[in-house]
């Protein structure tokens, strides 16, 4: 009878033993893919996350622009206002492509860009009908300042040329989630972009204005 009940501890006991090791290695799996999941979704789901963040506020960047140059394309003259009246007044194309850029860019956020003379910037191209045609000139970009508006020596001909409004934005995209710990751009800080859309202008005659 002894021996059947020393038997029966010496059972348990290792019983208990096992139990007590099983809970020690569970334990120990349950931090280890903690600690993986962690590095996981640091190292993995950030970035990706971020990166798709970059290429919807990149494509908000470029429809800026194309809105821009919408409005722009459709505006009677390059760089000076007409004003008929006190209370009617057509914006040039340059005063157009800024609001509408702006209005854009108050609309979504982490785009954004430093507002200069030439930034967005409006240029005409000057694309030939016939490129092989004798004595024709190729194609020109005219930017503000830089021979635009256009002078009496470019003064515009539809018959040779077709003439195109381009706005191009120099600007900056940030990441949601910037990571301190290095510096990626589009990953960790805000990556520089330059996007341009184009349309033809509708006025081609105000050009010269």
């Amino acid at each position: 009878m002894l021996e059947i009940v020393l038997s029966f501890k010496s059972e348990i006991t290792q019983v208990s033993k096992y139990l007590r090791l099983n809970r020690a290695r569970s334990g120990s799996i349950i931090v280890e893919h903690a600690a993986v999941l962690y590095a996981l979704l640091l190292f993995l789901a950030f970035p990706l996350l971020n990166y798709s963040v970059i290429g919807f506020r990149s494509f908000f960047l470029w429809f800026a622009a194309n809105e821009a140059v919408m409005a722009a394309s459709k505006a009677k003259t390059y760089l000076k206002p007409i004003e008929i009246t006190s209370d009617i007044v057509h914006p040039s194309a340059c005063q157009l492509a800024l609001e509408k850029a702006n209005q854009i860019k108050n609309m979504f956020s982490g785009i954004s860009w430093e507002e200069t003379k030439n930034n967005p910037d409006v240029e005409i191209v000057r694309e030939p009908i016939n490129p092989e045609a004798k004595n024709i000139q190729q194609e020109k970009v005219f930017s503000r300042d830089n021979g635009a508006p256009l002078s009496s020596t470019d003064d515009p001909d539809q018959s040779l040329y077709i003439y195109i409004c381009r706005v191009k934005i120099k600007g900056q995209v940030s990441p949601l989630l910037p990571i301190p710990w290095f510096s990626v751009p589009g990953l960790s800080c805000p990556i520089n972009l330059t996007v341009s859309s184009q349309a033809q202008f509708e006025n081609v005659s105000g050009l010269t204005m």
